[in-house]
Order: structure tokens, then sequence, then C-alpha cells
């Protein structure tokens, strides 16, 4: 309302009534109110509206259609309890989030490091024990749903030193107990104090982090961020992600209108196969009734309309006025398969995800297989694969290691498994092409023993090949080399 405006309607109320200042008086809402609680971010955060909208062809919010009610709906990631509706409600809501999490943890990992096979045993029950591959896969899921996660390692006899730095050099064998996988519902609140060390993977972030362990939040822990797994699914720029706490956004904020537009197409299709039939009954009286505009002459027509379908009868009896007449007009289907197939393809590929995959169905069209697809999907896991878990492993095996084993291996590292089963043919093809450029330039001597090893390791790092292959140990012996590239 413009002041002139205002100022007007002021004028015009009588002189002994005080006149209150509305701007002053009125209670306003916080926008940020549901936002992740942290009263610091609140302050310094706009709320901020986005979304197709257009007035002149009566587009998006300004539209009277019943689609315009299902769309544009900004800042879903600030509604943790609207997210868990669609989530737990919705099934392709929780495939989207639940599918990637899971082939991302489904081909686990393998080391690299020197180790003993026994050794690699205790890990791997050290990891059983305490269900590690399930843990992160949660985290990973509620990164998703959420935008972000943490997962807490907890350690025996630390619980009362959780906002200190976590030494490796201190931590004693026998001491890891699992993780503790928090999301952000919980209430996660950021420090406003930052990491300042140039040579920590979490420059620039959160020093801490205070977690809202029941609904009532009177138990609170302070966790240092050396003692986390942070995930962060949907990056965002560097103030969006101040906003959210410094975490990312859900993956279904992006994909909401699709989402939104696939659910309300399969609604409208199943409701037209109880309305196949589209009835007609011409009344040459019902302009004039309704026109009236009286309730006695509404309620009249509803009453006939009601009384007239309820004396229907299965044996095709319909009673009309001997001025009214009954038509039927057979609905046709003929089209709504490509609309919805459309909708499908357009939800598939916001959520990053192949049609085969995430509706469970065989690949469409001529000599279509799917793999070229499923390639690209695997693509996709092994990039969130990089850019989640691995620092989260990162940080993690270290102090696995030395609980297991009571010391830190100075060579440790892994790589991920590939996801794509391929057959032994194929994997004796790539190995042979993969090699075949490395070993030639070894037997010219072009290259010594051990950059042949490294130039090895580095390309069957993808494909998991040659991952314990070493240098042979006689200097210029070529034999071993050649004998292990031939195992």
């Amino acid at each position: 309302m413009s002041r002139k405006y205002r100022n007007r309607n002021r004028n015009r109320r009588p002189v002994s009534r005080p006149v209150r200042d509305v701007r002053k008086t009125r209670a306003v809402p916080n926008p940020l109110a549901q936002r992740w609680p942290d009263p610091a971010l609140q302050a310094k955060t706009l709320a901020g509206a986005d979304g197709y909208s257009n007035a002149a062809a009566f587009l998006g919010n300004e539209s009277a259609l019943m689609a315009s009610g299902t769309f544009l709906r900004s800042g879903l990631t600030s509604d943790p309890q609207l997210l868990l509706t669609t989530y737990r409600e919705f099934w392709l809501a929780t495939r989207i989030i639940d599918t990637p999490a899971e082939d991302m943890t489904r081909a686990w990992y393998s080391l690299t490091a020197d180790y003993e096979e026994d050794d690699l045993a205790e890990l791997r029950k050290l990891e059983a024990r305490h269900n590690i591959r399930q843990e992160l896969k949660d985290a990973v899921r509620w990164a998703r749903l959420y935008g972000g996660s943490l997962a807490l390692m907890v350690i025996r006899g630390d619980a009362d030193r959780l906002d200190q730095p976590l030494d490796l050099d201190l931590l004693p064998p026998d001491c890891f107990q699992g993780l503790l996988v928090l999301d952000r519902a919980q209430g996660i609140s950021p420090s406003l104090e930052l990491v300042t060390d140039l040579d920590d993977p979490d420059y620039g972030l959160p020093m801490y982090y205070t977690v809202n362990m029941d609904p009532e939040k009177t138990g609170q822990m302070k966790l240092h961020h050396s003692r986390v797994l942070r995930f962060v699914s949907r990056e965002l720029p560097r103030t969006e992600m101040i906003a959210e706490g410094y975490f990312g956004a859900s993956e279904l904020e992006h994909l909401w209108d699709e989402l939104q537009k696939r659910s309300a197409t399969s609604a409208n299709i199943a409701q037209l196969v109880f309305q196949a039939n589209i009835t007609t009954l011409k009344m040459g009286n019902l302009g004039d009734s309704i026109a009236m505009g009286s309730d006695e002459s509404i309620s009249a027509v509803r009453t006939l309309i009601s009384e007239e379908n309820r004396f229907r009868t299965s044996y095709g009896i319909q009673l009309l006025s001997k001025e009214d007449s009954y038509e039927n007009h057979p609905y046709s289907f003929a089209g709504l398969s490509d609309i919805y197939e459309l909708f499908m393809m357009d939800l598939a590929g916001a959520a990053e995800i192949p049609a085969t995959k995430l509706f469970g169905r065989s690949p469409a069209g001529m000599n279509s297989t799917g793999e070229a697809d499923m390639r690209n999907y695997y693509e996709m896991i092994s990039g969130l694969q990089e850019r989640m878990l691995r620092p989260a492993l990162e940080r993690l095996l270290p102090v696995m290691t030395i609980s297991c084993w009571g010391y830190l291996p100075e060579d440790l590292s892994f790589v991920f498994n590939p996801l794509a089963t391929e057959s032994p043919d194929h994997i004796a093809e790539l190995s042979q092409k993969l090699s075949a450029p490395v070993i030639e330039a070894f037997k010219a001597g072009l290259i010594t023993a051990e950059s042949a090893v490294a130039e090895l390791k580095a390309r069957g790092e993808q494909y998991a090949l040659w991952a314990k292959v070493c240098c042979p140990p006689v200097e210029g012996n070529t034999t071993d080399l050649r004998s292990s590239e031939k195992e």
C-alpha cells in the first residue's frame, strides 16, 4: 500500500479516534524462524523467493488454474518437516535420496597400502562390528535429504573431551567405538569461530558444532571439527552456504517442480480412469436458476441433480424432465502416455539417475540397452565418492588403523572399487591395453622399474588393477615386472 493511499484513509477516520502507526504495533513474523537454529545466522540472512511467474500470461502464481497451486516453492531446504514428509510418503523422493547413497557404498573401497592379509581381515572385522558401511551410507543419505550431516567418531574415554582436537598420537589400541550419525533436523549449530589453519582440510569452516541430542534441547554436545566427518550434498555459493549453517541444499530442492508435475500428472491420469465417461446433462432453466443467485435456487438445482443421479439404475434408466437431455461422451486417453513419459524423463534428468534405474523399467527404443545411461550414472557416482566419501574416509581410516593395528601406515591410501561388473574377458583385454605401452617403454629402457610401477598403478587405479604390483628386488632385473604383469 502506498503512503498516499494510507494517509488518505487515515484522514477519513473520526478525529476523536486515536490513530496508531501499524508499522510499530504490528507483529511481523520472522521469515527465517523455521530455518536451521542459529540466531546469529538468522540476523545476517535475507529471505528470498524464486520461481517462474508471468502476470501478463497468467502463468505461475498469477494463474487461476489448478496447476499453479502445485509449483513454485522456494527455500525447501529450510523446511525439514516438509523434506521428511516428502521422503517418507513419496516413493520417488525416497529413491532419489537412497539410490545414489547405496551405490556410493555398495562396491566399497580397497586399500593400496603395504599391509598383511591378516591386518586387512582385522580391519574388515572392525568395520563389520560397528557397521561402518551402513553408517556412512546413512550419513550420505541424510546429507542428500537435508543438505548436510555429521558423523561423530566415537573414541573410548573421550566423552569429556569432545570439544578438544583429536590427536592421533594419543590414541590407544582398540579405542574406536564406531560412528554416530547426526542429521541437520537435530539442530546442528556451527560456531562463529572458523578454522584458520591453512594446512587443515577444514580451513574456512566452523571450528565447533553444537548438536542437540534430544527434542527438549537440554542435552547439547559441543564437537570439535577434527572429531566429525562432514557431509555436504549439493554445494552452494559461500554466502548461501553460510546461510545454511555451512552446509548445502537438499537434493529435493532443485527438482521440486519436477516432482510436483509428475505427481500431479499421475494423480490426474488416475482420476480420469474414474471419469472415463463424461456425462452431460442439459437443463433448459439451469442458467436462470443459477443467475438468480439465491440460496434457495442454487439448493434446488443441487437437489434436482442429486436426485436424478440417485435414481439412475443399473438397467440404464435415467429420469429426466421433458425439456432436459442427457448425453454421454467417452473420454479418449490417446497421448496421455506420451505426456507422462516426458514428465518421467524430465524427473530422471533432474535427479541425474537413469529412468531405467529410477523407475525400475526396461530400456525403451529400438536397439536400446541403457549401457550409455548407466555408464554416465556410474561416472556421476564416482564423482560423488571423491567429493563426499573420500574426505570422510581419509579422516576415518587413520583412526581405525591405529585402533585395529596399533600404528598408522605411512603409505595408507585407498581406491574405490568400480561399480560396473565387468566380465573376465573384458578385464583381461583392458589390462593388456593399459599395460602394453608401459611395458614397451620399460623394455626400451626409456623408463625405470619404479616409474613403470608408478605408471601402472596410476593407470589401474580407476579399474582396481595392479594395486599390489611392486618394484623388482634387484635393480636391472626385468623378469619380476614382466612376470607380475603376466599374472
